[in-house]
């Protein structure tokens, strides 16, 4: 072909393609394909075609746009660099341009998407977005319920979305007697003559369409079985036979009313694939019908061979028909279905034809079921839009937002199960499916590729096909997450590392903790800035062994905004009588208390960032229960180096004369026994309790075989700890805190006094001695001692007599303890060692406590 007459037919094409006011020559394509003819010999005929037209498109865009200019360059940039379906998309725009009432229905979503939807949304309001879907979604019209084929009232899942059913809006196609034919029968009509039209009736009947003889009534119920009128003219011997293959009619109508209302998708995947199984067999019994009117045309067939032949069919129909009424009626979708379907499949076990087609209907209608049972145990992914499934998401917190706060009821609510959704066969095993897949989506969350084999799931008569599927995924997923925290995350290494610190397991970082700290314990709150602790606690942990922690940067400070006691008792009030009154008086005095009251030494606690996946096993329960453990061991800690620092300054008293000695003996003596009870509480806290438990949890780690046994070791380590420390024993905690407080106040007592008393004793004493012995004290606030002008010596009693009264009662509360159970073993060690040689119970103690109570009344 010729240049010229190439350019012809070119120019002619682009005439006929409407690129008349296109910039576009007839050469420049010609010489485009003979440059590129070899590369385009596989290519799209109509592309040159297609080129013309899409430039066409985009010169009437031009022309209608105000601001041209920045289309045509958007355009050109997407050309160049090769955007596929660009051509589709500007026929789309073009098409939206012509058409008017498309281009209003948009501006109008425009203006209703802008006047609700906020512009700016960032991470603030993200919540709120979600909230405000979610209102939306559940208020979401479903379309019109009785639009549901005839028969359904209300759809069975309100936040799906809905269609019209086609039976409702189109009654005539449906197969289930929807035509109406008026009665042709003559009287006059010989009995051989009706058995032929009878015979016509029942072919019409049996694939749901009235006869001239045979008439279909109206349905009592939606779902029940349909009932035929006979034409009385009809002989009785053939009525008869008629009555008896009617039920075949019958069991077509109901499956087929099941079909037409299962079909649609709001009934679950399950619904509809069973409605696809009998769809196959409606097709069955027509390709029947259809032999059966073969016979007839050849003139073989009489009403009792009819009756002969359907004899077939019936049991089948029969079968499906009762499995469809107890669905229907049921209301079943999913995990329910198949609970009933296997219920058909055991109890047709001994006949062997009906127990065929209750599992053929059994093994299609789980297909679904088991797709979506497969994504879960081997993907950790729920596919269930209808709610079918036996887990359900419920969505308590977003993997957004699980690093920044995150508690424990993301592990036990995010996902649970629905009994009524379980399947009979799979209620075995219905806590290892939730737990295979919960283990597979903290490993997707963590960014881990899931290789698991995986291996197909069908419904069999015998379980142990997919029983031992189950259990194997079971078996993968909950190593790997075990492998995962244990060795890739190092589990053993943080869970020592939150010992050292809130079990006080470093004990030269506590020391270099209270030393650097000590004057910033015993402010107020908020005279306090919590950065100069943070400093402090960083200085503490550089300069003692716990520099070697890897995991030391995690530990920081906390103020808490209430006292030990305080925060035990409101988590053992929870859910009784005292919880509503303790609540009251939080918000009534947290203020004053937090602002004005609280010591800083009654207030700090350590805090420790954990990342996810650790986050489920050292959660925000756990670290409350290390926190409650350490702020009791802590200041159990500070008390004893409070007496210690009176036994330091108490030397001193070792120069005097033995009758001036003897004014301080007394206080001294109590001095020693306040020693005495604070070390023997931390002895029994940390050696008789914290690492006898900790070795026992350390054996019960090295034997779990998931996270959920971990979870329960770990909890029941911490519940151990907090039960014997007696933390859980309000009574017992209240005297111990009170023990301790009597302990503080004698111990600033001695420190404010102390000045004095030396310094009427030891005025002889160079002045060296004395700075020595008084530069590195440190002068606590004063408190009220309660009765004023109290001479050192009534003082001294009246703290003893305090003090003989808290241990005392403290010995007959752990006394009184039921000894029958072994719960409280531990805590009868303790009463041995402060009662040592029955030091607080003998005579000359009880006497004792009786002269002072005079003395001081």
């Amino acid at each position: 072909m010729g240049e010229f007459q190439l350019q012809n037919i070119v120019d002619t094409i682009i005439q006929r393609l409407g690129g008349n006011n296109l910039k576009i020559q007839p050469e420049e394509i010609v010489d485009y394909l003979q440059k590129n003819i070899n590369q385009n010999l596989n290519s799209d005929p109509g592309s040159w075609g297609a080129l013309v037209i899409e430039k066409s498109q985009i010169q009437n865009l031009l022309d209608k746009l105000p601001h041209s200019s920045a289309f045509n360059a958007k355009y050109e940039d997407l050309r160049v660099k090769n955007v596929d379906c660009l051509n589709s998309f500007v026929q789309l725009l073009n098409t939206i341009s012509q058409d008017y009432a498309v281009k209003y229905l948009l501006a109008r979503s425009k203006q209703k998407q802008y006047s609700k939807v906020e512009k700016n949304i960032n991470m603030a309001n993200i919540p709120q977005v979600i909230n405000l879907l979610k209102q939306k979604t559940k208020g979401t019209p479903v379309g019109d319920p009785s639009g549901i084929l005839n028969i359904s009232s209300t759809p069975p899942v309100n936040s799906t979305p809905s269609v019209i059913s086609w039976v409702q809006r189109k009654p005539t196609m449906s197969f289930d007697f929807s035509a109406t034919h008026p009665s042709s029968f003559h009287p006059a009509v010989p009995e051989a003559s009706q058995e032929n039209i009878l015979i016509e009736d029942l072919l019409n009947v049996l694939m749901g369409l009235p006869g001239c003889y045979i008439e279909p009534e109206d349905l009592g119920d939606p779902y029940g079985p349909r009932t035929f009128k006979i034409n009385d003219n009809v002989a009785l011997p053939l009525k008869e036979l008629v009555k008896q293959i009617l039920p075949l009619a019958s069991h077509y109508s109901m499956i087929q009313r099941f079909i037409e209302e299962k079909m649609r998708f709001e009934f679950g995947q399950v619904n509809n694939a069973l409605a696809e199984a009998m769809q196959s067999l409606i097709k069955d019994h027509m390709l029947f019908i259809v032999q059966l009117e073969t016979e007839t045309r050849s003139g073989n067939m009489s009403l009792q061979k009819f009756w002969f032949f359907t004899q077939r069919n019936m049991q089948c129909l029969g079968i499906a028909a009762d499995i469809a009424f107890s669905i229907s009626k049921s209301g079943a979708i999913g995990g329910k279905v198949l609970s009933l379907l296997h219920d058909y499949v055991i109890s047709s076990i001994g006949d062997e034809k009906n127990q065929q087609i209750c599992l053929k209907l059994m093994e299609n209608a789980s297909v679904p079921y088991m797709k979506m049972l497969g994504m879960w145990i081997y993907r950790g992914i729920i596919s269930d839009p209808i709610g079918e499934f036996l887990i359900e998401d419920n969505e308590v917190m977003q993997k957004e937002l699980i690093n920044v706060e995150y508690s424990d009821d993301y592990w036990d609510k995010k996902y649970s199960i629905r009994r009524e959704r379980i399947p009979k066969f799979l209620e075995s095993v219905s806590d290892i499916i939730l737990k295979a897949g919960k283990y597979l989506n903290v490993i997707r969350q963590c960014d881990k590729p899931v290789k698991s084999k995986v291996c197909p799931i069908e419904y069999k008569i015998e379980e142990k096909h997919y029983i031992e599927a189950i259990e194997q995924a079971y078996t993968f997923s909950s190593q790997t997450l075990l492998d995962l925290v244990i060795k890739e995350k190092n589990l053993m290494g943080r869970l020592r590392s939150v010992k050292h610190y809130f079990l006080l397991d470093k004990g030269d970082f506590i020391v270099a903790f209270l030393t650097l700290c000590e004057k910033e314990l015993n402010k107020t709150v908020a005279d306090v800035v919590q950065g100069r602790l943070e400093s402090l606690m960083d200085l503490a942990l550089r300069i003692s062994s716990a520099v070697n922690d890897p995991y030391k940067d995690d530990l920081k400070t906390e103020l808490l905004p209430f006292h030990l006691q305080y925060q035990m008792f409101k988590i053992l009030s929870i859910d009784t009588q005292s919880e509503e009154e303790y609540w009251s008086n939080y918000q009534k005095n947290q203020e004053d208390v937090f602002q004005k009251k609280l010591l800083v030494i009654e207030s700090v606690a350590f805090s420790y960032e954990v990342s996810w996946p650790l986050s489920l096993i050292l959660n925000k329960k756990s670290l409350s229960c290390y926190q409650m453990l350490f702020r009791h061991l802590f200041f159990s800690k500070y008390v004893e180096r409070l007496l210690c620092q009176v036994w330091k300054s108490n030397k001193v008293a070792k120069k005097f004369q033995y009758q001036d000695a003897m004014h301080y003996r007394k206080a001294f003596v109590l001095r020693q026994k306040m020693l005495h009870c604070v070390q023997n509480l931390e002895y029994h806290m940390m050696v008789e309790v914290i690492e006898p438990h900790w070795c026992s949890f350390l054996q019960k780690i090295g034997k779990v075989n998931n996270v959920d046994e971990i979870l329960v070791c770990h909890r029941d380590f911490l519940d151990s700890c907090l039960k014997d420390c007696m933390l859980t024993i309000s009574a017992i905690l209240s005297t111990i805190i009170n023990i301790l407080d009597i302990c503080v106040e004698f111990a600033k007592f001695m420190q404010r006094t102390q000045r004095y008393f030396v310094e009427a004793e030891l005025g002889s004493l160079p002045n060296s001695l004395y700075e020595s012995f008084t530069q590195n004290d440190v002068i606590l606030q004063s408190s009220s001692e309660g009765v004023p002008n109290m001479s050192f010596k009534d003082t001294i009693a009246h703290f003893d007599l305090q003090f003989l009264k808290a241990i005392t009662s403290l010995l007959t509360q752990i006394n009184d303890l039921n000894r029958d159970t072994s719960d409280h073993d531990r805590l009868f060690n303790l009463l041995y060692r402060l009662n040592f040689n029955s030091f607080y119970s003998d005579d000359s103690s009880r006497s004792l406590a009786k002269v002072l109570q005079n003395s001081s009344g």
